[in-house]
């Protein structure tokens, strides 16, 4: 099935989510109930894989989906829906890649 299913289909009037997932988040293959069809959690979670490499803010959330793709729950599809939802809301996000030099600057702070 593809993304613009999910996105059409699905979740055309859900409201666009500020993050990719709710701080204190923790999925566990304990809390939930197990899908009925895992198939469509793993497709969704596989789409999320494309959108990895220009978009490195969707790291932390897709390590924490991945970790369940064998045994998929309900709770993680309420998660994997969320990261959907984060993505309608920023679609204009991510590293735009193009010929010529690169010049990489970052910044911490030690505190």
């Amino acid at each position: 099935m593809p993304l613009t299913y999910y996105i059409t289909l699905r979740m055309a009037g859900a409201k666009p989510a500020s993050t990719p997932c709710t701080s204190g988040t923790k999925l566990s293959r304990l809390s939930g109930d197990p899908l009925t069809n895992p198939a469509e959690y793993r497709t969704l979670v596989g789409f999320y894989n494309i959108l990895l490499l220009p978009r490195p803010n969707l790291s932390y959330s897709m390590n924490q989906l991945c970790q369940f793709l064998h045994c998929p729950t309900t709770d993680n599809l309420v998660v994997a829906k969320r990261v959907l939802r984060y993505i309608k809301g920023t679609l204009h996000f991510g590293l735009n890649f193009s010929k010529g030099t690169l010049h990489l600057n970052g910044y911490c702070d030690s505190n």
